[in-house]
């Protein structure tokens, strides 16, 4: 029965049962490490895999991914028709982590989406009453707004401890059919808003038709009705600017997906052709349409030379990532294009956190009424990038599924 195990951060083998024992036993393998034989569809410790191993005991911990653990050459079966210039894309199920290590890193992606919901929502503005948190507001929202306007106010909470804990208590497949319920929930709020201001109206013009102008009680009744009516406006138009940050956050949602999710698959899966060929395609649509963004960038100059800097810093950053990814093909060396992956995903998403930076600090330096709306708008652009790193997030689940299980790269 032929063994494999994660060494190095890729599948080795085939090898003897006698041998990983033999491994297990001298400390060349850990319980922890992961492997996987015939008959068994996905990655385990050798914990589980050989319970009744009394070598399993007293052990060193895990290897890191970095550090290679040095099998004998004879050990390993050669089929004789390889050749020796064999690349990456002629692995089966070449792996930079092992699958309990790759699990953390995808539930701390999901944390760090979450975080940033959170932050939206404690994030402190200026009020009449001096600094506080405008999403508990909830008296105010009440008495000029509506109660349909609280759901929205809670909203990003909810989404925060929702992705976080999506993140953690799900894995693969599962955790992208909840996470795609993150990124479709916000459409119940803009039916929320639109419906209840839209009763509002109705009930407004109902009232207005018996009104007796002769009878201070019936005008007092329609001008109390009439602010009704005010409101109902108010919240049909809100639905409406809900409806056209959906559909603008759904094209951002889009660009995320084909700048962080082909090289975030690759760093974790480096012969995976398929991520690849995905990032090419969608990295030339996305560096024509960042040409567009950084010719437009050089008008923010105009207003501010520090976020015209900025504008152009971030989008020279995400270009770059667009680049790195073009240049990684999948027959380069594992450890190669895992790192080249990971300089295109980091400068991907630095490239974003440079944006919500430039939002935030600029407007401080300006200070006076500037730095009042950038705390505003910081916290309104915080809470937008978060909502739109969720369906990357899915994607790649959808792509990756759970980490234990033998997965085809494609």
């Amino acid at each position: 029965m032929d063994w494999y195990i994660v060494d190095d951060g890729e599948a080795a083998g085939p090898f003897k049962e006698s041998e990983v024992r033999r491994w297990l036993g001298s400390g060349k393998l850990t319980p922890e490490t992961h492997a996987t034989h015939e008959g068994v569809n996905e990655w385990k410790p050798l914990s589980e895999l050989l319970p009744d191993d009394e070598t399993t005991e007293n052990l060193p911990p895990a290897f890191s991914p970095e550090e290679p653990i040095s099998f004998p050459v004879e050990s390993v079966e050669v089929d004789s028709t390889e050749s020796p210039g064999k690349t990456n894309a002629d692995q089966p199920d070449l792996r930079r982590y092992q699958p309990a290590q790759e699990e953390r890193i995808r539930s701390w992606a999901w944390t760090v989406v979450g975080a940033m919901y959170l932050a939206a929502f404690f994030w402190p503005t200026e009020l009449s009453d001096g600094m506080g948190v405008v999403n508990f507001q909830f008296a105010w929202a009440m008495e000029n707004l509506s109660w349909s306007a609280i759901p929205l106010m809670v909203w990003p909470a909810v989404a925060g401890l929702g992705a976080i804990g999506t993140g953690w208590l799900l894995r693969g497949r599962w955790r992208a059919f909840f996470g795609g319920i993150l990124c479709v929930s916000p459409l119940v709020l803009v039916f929320l808003v639109g419906g209840d201001g839209f009763v509002k109206i109705v009930e407004a013009l109902g009232t207005l038709e018996g009104v007796d102008i002769n009878d201070r009680e019936s005008v007092d009744q329609a001008a109390e009705k009439g602010k009704h009516f005010m409101s109902g406006i108010l919240g049909v138009f809100a639905a409406m600017a809900l409806g056209m940050f959906l559909i603008v956050g759904g094209a951002l949602s889009v660009y995320l997906m084909l700048l962080l999710t082909p090289s975030t698959v690759r760093h974790l899966r480096p012969n995976s052709s398929g991520a690849y060929y995905f990032g090419l395609v969608g990295g030339v649509i996305l560096f024509i349409f960042q040409l567009v963004l950084l010719i437009l960038s050089l008008l923010s100059f105009m207003g501010s030379v520090l976020f015209g800097l900025g504008q152009v810093l971030a989008m020279g950053m995400q270009m770059a990532a667009v680049i790195i990814g073009f240049l990684n093909a999948p027959s380069r060396p594992p450890k190669e294009s895992t790192r080249r992956a990971l300089w295109s995903a980091g400068l991907g998403f630095g490239g974003l956190i440079v944006y919500l930076l430039c939002l935030l600090v600029v407007p401080l330096i300006e200070g006076e009424v500037q730095a009042v709306l950038g705390m505003y708008v910081f916290k309104a652009f915080l809470g937008f990038t978060a909502a739109a790193l969720i369906f990357p997030l899915v994607v790649m689940d959808l792509w990756l599924g759970r980490a234990q299980t033998t997965l085809q790269n494609d």
